[in-house]
């Protein structure tokens, strides 16, 4: 199984961002389907089912990441992959400790994980045939996200489509007030 670790927009968020691209990058070609939409907090690779059962058993145990706010606001690309994104100015602390969690953990059962610097990304097209256009409108998308996913990569007739195969909920944030 080829798997990664991401958050997953609400359906009415990824329609939202789905109605931004359109806007923002009209005739583009390449788009993500919405259904596809998601931000990797940690890519693993292909693994056997011992690694996976030692992993879901240690995610289990995190239990000090607390929901957050995931905000879209920039727009990048790359050349080499030839992708359109969307990325955050500035990643949510509990954000940047979940990524960091994750990693740890697939480096403890023996996943030879990326070492790159982590970049908040949303794919929004792939396989562009030419360098996109400055958008037309600038991106403002807000999500709470109170959960992340094991996804499954899976390559078909269609191209590629990620499958939720297990999710944790993060532990609710509480502001008291006092009075």
């Amino acid at each position: 199984m080829r798997a990664f670790f991401g958050l997953s927009p609400d359906a009415k968020t990824k329609l939202t961002i789905e109605v931004w691209r359109n806007k923002a990058f009209p005739h583009f070609d390449g788009p993500v389907p919405a259904a596809n939409f998601h931000v990797t907090l940690a890519f693993l690779g292909r693994l056997i089912p011992k690694q996976l059962d030692e992993l879901c058993k240690a995610v289990d145990q995190l239990t000090d990441i607390h929901t957050f706010d995931v905000s879209l606001n920039q727009v990048g690309y790359w050349s080499k992959p030839k992708a359109l994104w969307l990325g955050c100015n500035d990643i949510h602390n509990e954000h940047l400790k979940l990524v960091k969690s994750l990693s740890q953990i697939g480096n403890s059962i023996g996943l030879q994980l990326p070492k790159q610097d982590y970049i908040a990304h949303l794919t929004l097209a792939r396989k562009c045939s030419v360098s996109p256009p400055a958008a037309l409108i600038e991106p403002t998308l807000t999500w709470r996200n109170a959960e992340f996913h094991l996804f499954e990569s899976m390559s078909g007739k269609k191209g590629v489509s990620y499958h939720i195969r297990h999710s944790w909920l993060l532990a609710k944030m509480f502001a008291f007030q006092s009075t």
